[in-house]
């Protein structure tokens, strides 16, 4: 998996999404992936001694306005694809095609993480992500949970191998500047 695949993936399973990378998917005699289909619950949310666990908020606004419900109170899928460079390119409607009975037909928004500085643009079928974006808010909610008393963030390492790197980095000090 890619550095930009893996901050693609923690940004949204920070937002509550279970995801599957690298899905095959079948286009009549030819195959190929996407690089994450994924499904968020309504009403996810994670909590830490009762306290609510942020969100993109900017997201869920775009992720309304385009699914024509709250996103926040339905479930639904997101089909995402991942370059390192600026080509943002948004999954193949056969492509979602065919994830979508997979997801057992439920409302699918389409996902495109780059390279660029739009943070956040909505697009006919989808959400079009800075990679810059995703880590800049990744920082952000790493931050926030700092002062919540967790014990053994370590712990990460072995579910969640990526986000525990960053939150090493973070107690490094290092920081993102867009």
């Amino acid at each position: 998996m890619t550095t930009t695949e893996k901050i693609a993936g923690t940004y949204l399973r920070l937002n509550g999404f279970l995801l599957l990378p690298h899905f095959t998917v079948f286009d009549g005699a030819r195959h190929g992936h996407v690089d994450f289909c994924g499904m968020r619950a309504a009403n996810s949310e994670e909590r830490v001694k009762g306290s609510v666990l942020g969100r993109d908020d900017d997201f869920f606004k775009l992720a309304s306005t385009l699914l024509e419900v709250d996103a926040l109170t339905t479930s639904f899928g997101v089909v995402v694809e991942v370059k390192t460079n600026a080509n943002q390119v948004m999954p193949w409607k056969k492509r979602v095609d065919y994830v979508r009975p997979f997801l057992g037909n439920s409302r699918l928004l389409s996902l495109s993480f780059a390279k660029n500085k739009n943070g956040l643009t909505p697009e006919k079928d989808g959400i079009e992500i800075s990679v810059g974006h995703a880590l800049k808010w990744i920082f952000w909610r790493i931050d926030s949970m700092n002062g919540m008393g967790l014990t053994k963030p370590g712990s990460w390492t072995w579910s969640e191998e990526f986000l525990a790197d960053l939150l090493v980095l973070r107690r490094l000090g290092i920081s993102f500047r867009e």
